[in-house]
């Protein structure tokens, strides 16, 4: 009978070498473990702040329907205050006298879809529609 401080071999368990797997030691395991959760941190952050830091699709239309009905008033000559809905977005463009120049008015449009603002724009032009 085997005593516990004695080695217990491959060779007398009867298991040839060639059938043995090679395995990594408890240690290397954690090490491996720890640079994985290391790396998938480190890339959670990065895909957090990308994404917060992108436009949403919905801004980005409401930036350039903005743009497009700013040029549209301003060829158009059209210098009232007017709400627009278009796609579930609504565009508020207000239409003020700029400061003390008589001569310059001050177009705002702001977009709104839900309840939140997604972006405004503001435009200085002269009363004649000329820039």
């Amino acid at each position: 009978m085997a005593g516990l401080n004695d080695k217990i071999s491959v060779k007398s368990l009867g298991i040839d070498k060639k059938q043995l797997l090679p395995a990594a030691t408890l240690i290397e395991v954690l090490i491996s473990l720890v640079i994985i959760m290391a790396v998938f941190v480190v890339g959670v952050a990065i895909f957090t702040r990308v994404t917060q830091s992108a436009k949403s699709n919905s801004t980005v239309a409401a930036d350039r329907q903005m743009k497009g009905l700013l040029l549209e008033s301003v060829k158009a000559g059209d210098m009232e205050d007017e709400v627009i809905n278009i796609d579930s977005i609504v565009y508020y463009k207000s239409v003020l006298p700029y400061k003390d120049y008589p001569d310059l008015l001050q177009i705002k449009i702001v977009a709104v879809q839900h309840e939140t603002t997604l972006d405004s724009i503001i435009q200085i032009v002269r009363k004649g529609g000329d820039e």
